[in-house]
């Protein structure tokens, strides 16, 4: 790997999943390459080959459980919290994201891989894919209209329902195929009290299924929309689809 000082270095940990991707300063995608199943020692003979220096090092969660808490409570216990609604793996530590919407992401991460990327790279920032998605959703959505967005993630699903102003919904679920997606996007729909008639289901990223998806939802919501961001690549990346399906790193590329 010879990228450094001119590019930005983004690593994406998907649940056992690594994605290693390199930005140019103006926003080109030139290297996409995937890493199943990583473990720290495979994680640490990758390091060895990249530059210490880059001009951005980022490190994005996902597939990871999270607790959304209010900005007063960001000084509390935040593993108590964390643990009335998940376990927390022995191989895992608490970490608290902030937004400048006074939401906090409280989520789980490997501190075995933490320790190995904060080793190589000291600076490296560390967010939630939750974390970028509402810092996204804030600044660019009409909360007025009743939307319901979903991140599907490899049997991985957030719901995000936003109406009146507010944000009524962020929440995780595990998903076995798209008639379990369909059943809790129309029971949120429900105990949320919206109208399917008036309700856009937008789809984050590209899904692996989407004629089923679309198929499934049609006669059911108002309109439904995929949202991709307009990400540069090289003529030479030719593995696009890792970066496709997953609009949280659609949004640090073009950060």
């Amino acid at each position: 790997m010879t990228h450094s000082v001119s590019h930005n270095l983004i690593l994406e940990i998907n649940g056992p999943d690594l994605t290693v991707t390199t930005v140019k300063k103006d926003g080109t995608v030139v290297n996409l390459q995937f890493y199943p199943l990583i473990d720290r020692p495979m994680l640490e003979n990758l390091l060895v080959e990249m530059p210490l220096i880059y001009s951005d090092v980022d490190l994005l969660i996902r597939k990871k459980d999270f607790i959304l808490i209010p900005e007063d409570h960001y000084k509390t216990g935040l593993e108590d919290l964390f643990l009335l609604s998940y376990n927390l793996p022995a191989e895992d530590e608490i970490c608290l994201d902030k937004t400048e919407n006074g939401i906090g992401i409280v989520y789980a991460s490997d501190h075995s891989l933490m320790d190995a990327l904060k080793d190589k790279f000291p600076r490296i920032k560390v967010r939630n894919e939750v974390t970028l998605v509402l810092s996204k959703l804030f600044k660019e959505i009409n909360f007025k209209q009743s939307r319901i967005l979903i991140s599907i993630n490899d049997g991985h699903l957030i719901i995000y329902a936003i109406n009146d102003g507010k944000l009524e919904l962020c929440n995780p679920y595990l998903t076995r195929s798209s008639d379990d997606i369909f059943y809790f996007v129309m029971l949120a729909i429900e105990q949320l009290h919206f109208l399917p008639a008036e309700t856009e289901l937008v789809i984050l990223g590209e899904p692996k299924d989407r004629k089923e998806i679309f198929d499934l939802f049609k006669n059911y919501v108002r309109e439904i929309n995929i949202w991709l961001e307009e990400y540069q690549l090289d003529e030479d990346v030719n593995n696009d689809i890792l970066i496709k399906h997953s609009f949280a790193l659609q949004i640090m590329a073009c950060e």
